[in-house]
């Protein structure tokens, strides 16, 4: 139960509070001009000093972390586990918690910082609340989805206005996992079950993101079918055969390049010779064609071509045609004699080079033989990153079978787990029945002390894990969509305490009666009294004035005597701090 909050500077005004309902109401004073208001007097300041002392999260430059309050220290005055502590948190050193009281029983002990001054940091701080508050153990190291001490207290200490939108979320962004741990905790069911629901979604949300990563290329390799995979294996196997097999029966030759050299050196010169042959027969071929088809000019021919010279060359002609029989003669026989040594010196040359042709194939021959059956290092090198790489492909493909075998199997085996899950949690749901009931009991009453008929609140089990609703005729409206969270808040504060919980205090800010009927908010307030009388609990809630249903209380609820704090818009010295920012 939380005793007193103060600060370190004068101008703070100190709220001491009580067992019961605690109201902190901000007054409009006769003299206030019509624009000033009594929205930035400090009642969402104190609920967040209070939040900021139970080791809520802080952020520089946010929250009560200005510029404005540096230097500021808020003290905290609250009973733990039936023992008075003080716990105070300054803003230039928010991760110490200077701690006065007796703390001999507690988990963790505050040990002296530099200055000497006992006190924990923020970890173990929270397992203190944990521990006292909420009876579990924050100590361990463990990583899990389980109950946090601040998760836990946002639901009795709703400390922003997102806090207010639905019963079940302190903020907008709140994760599935942590309304429904937190939430079934709080409502007496299995917790375990919801931290087991949300390890089978983050399995399943697993497989899902490798699935799209290896479509979107992300991870190498294309998403195939089994049988595909299996195939492209089989195949690439094969050829991994043939490739062991071939370097199985590779040897290298350590002179291979210079034989090879040599042997290529000879292959040029054979076909050198071989051409030179080619060209020169087909020369003889000419000259014994000409030799054959060569015929003596008869002696009419000749007669013919003499007289024919002498007609065209008067004078000129002075040989007798004996003369030019003799010339003809000689002419024929000389090219004959000619034709016939070029046949001979080709024939000779064609020989010689058949004969080098020969030599040469012979010692090409004892190259290449030299040559057969093995190879170059380069080659077997070459060979073998051939087979490293199919042996890789294969054993990629292994592993991507592997791979896919094991993703269908494990999401089968989720598949099952999940039914599995949801047919235990029902059954745990059905064994628990007797504690839960306690607390759609209590909200059915609560809902009914403020409307005609009792509201439901609703706890379904689907495949997704627990879920939660609550019904009161007429939610559409803004006023009932708050009562809802006031009812749900009220029954939660007095459902721990049933349970024996050490949370002790609820807290709500004007905004919990936002829109809500006059006669509502005085019925909430009432009913705020009478139960925390009932399970021994404390209220506190801060409003403005004129939002205080004075005329629609009960006779005999005197509300001014559960005003523990009076704040004013007179001047800045009326407001929390002293002053405004």
């Amino acid at each position: 139960m939380i005793r007193a909050v103060r600060a370190n500077h004068k101008g703070f005004h100190a709220a001491l509070l009580q067992p019961g309902v605690n109201l902190i109401l901000a007054d409009r004073s006769t003299s206030a001009g019509d624009k000033d208001t009594t929205n930035a007097l400090g009642k969402s300041t104190l609920i967040e000093i209070i939040d900021f002392c139970l080791a809520s999260n802080t952020s520089p430059g946010k929250g009560l972390r200005i510029e404005a309050l540096q230097g500021w220290a808020f003290t905290l005055e609250l009973s733990l586990s039936g023992r008075d502590v003080a716990v105070t948190r300054a803003t230039d050193t928010p991760g110490f918690f200077a701690i006065e009281g007796a703390t001999d029983d507690w988990p963790v002990r505050p040990t002296p910082n530099k200055e000497g001054v006992p006190g924990l940091d923020a970890k173990k701080w929270r397992a203190v609340l944990a521990w006292a508050l909420f009876g579990i153990s924050e100590l361990s190291a463990e990583s899990g989805y389980k109950p946090s001490a601040r998760s836990l207290l946002s639901y009795f200490v709703r400390n922003q206005t997102a806090a207010y939108n639905i019963p079940f979320k302190y903020f907008d962004n709140q994760k599935t996992w942590d309304i429904q741990v937190h939430n079934a905790f709080l409502l007496g069911l299995n917790w375990e079950k919801a931290a087991t629901w949300q390890q089978l979604k983050d399995q399943k949300n697993a497989l899902d993101a490798l699935k799209q990563a290896i479509k979107t290329g992300a991870v190498d390799g294309e998403l195939a079918s089994l049988g595909e995979l299996e195939a492209e294996r089989l195949r690439l196997s094969t050829q991994l055969e043939r490739e062991r097999d071939a370097l199985s029966s590779f040897r290298v030759l350590p002179q291979y390049r210079e034989i090879e050299g040599q042997a290529n050196v000879l292959t040029g010169e054979i076909h050198g010779l071989v051409n030179a042959n080619i060209v020169d027969k087909r020369r003889l071929d000419r000259y014994r064609d000409s030799l054959v088809s060569e015929d003596v000019p008869t002696e009419d021919r000749l007669e013919a071509l003499y007289g024919e010279a002498g007609i065209a060359l008067p004078g000129a002609v002075k040989k007798t045609l004996e003369d030019a029989r003799a010339f003809n003669a000689q002419i024929i026989a000389n090219r004959r004699e000619f034709i016939a040594s070029e046949i001979a010196a080709l024939e000779a040359a064609v020989s010689e080079r058949e004969t080098n042709i020969a030599t040469l194939t012979d010692r090409r021959a004892g190259y290449l033989s030299a040559l057969a059956g093995q190879g170059a290092l380069e080659e077997l090198t070459q060979l073998q990153e051939l087979h490293a790489a199919t042996r890789l492909k294969v054993d990629e493909l292994t592993n991507r079978i592997t791979q896919l075998r094991q993703m269908t199997t494990k999401a089968d085996t989720i598949k099952v787990e999940t039914v599995e899950l949801k047919r235990a949690t029902a059954l745990d749901y059905e064994e628990r029945r007797a504690l839960w009931s306690q607390a759609l009991s209590l909200f059915s009453e609560f809902s009914e002390s403020l409307y005609k008929s009792p509201g439901r609140l609703v706890i379904d089990i689907d495949d997704t894990g627990y879920k939660f609703d609550v019904e009161i005729a007429g939610s559409p409206s803004e006023g009932i969509s708050k009562m809802k969270i006031f009812c749900y808040d009220l029954m939660l504060i007095s459902f721990a305490r049933q349970r024996g919980l050490g949370i002790d205090f609820l807290i709500h800010d004007s905004t919990i009666f936002d829109g809500v009927d006059p006669r509502q908010r005085a019925h909430a307030l009432e009913l705020a009294a009478a139960m925390a009388a009932k399970y021994d609990f404390q209220y506190i809630c801060t409003l403005n004035t004129d939002m205080v249903p004075v005329s629609d209380f009960s006779p005999g609820f005197d509300y001014e005597a559960l005003v523990r704090l009076r704040l004013t818009d007179t001047d800045a010295s009326g407001s929390l701090l002293g002053f405004r920012y």
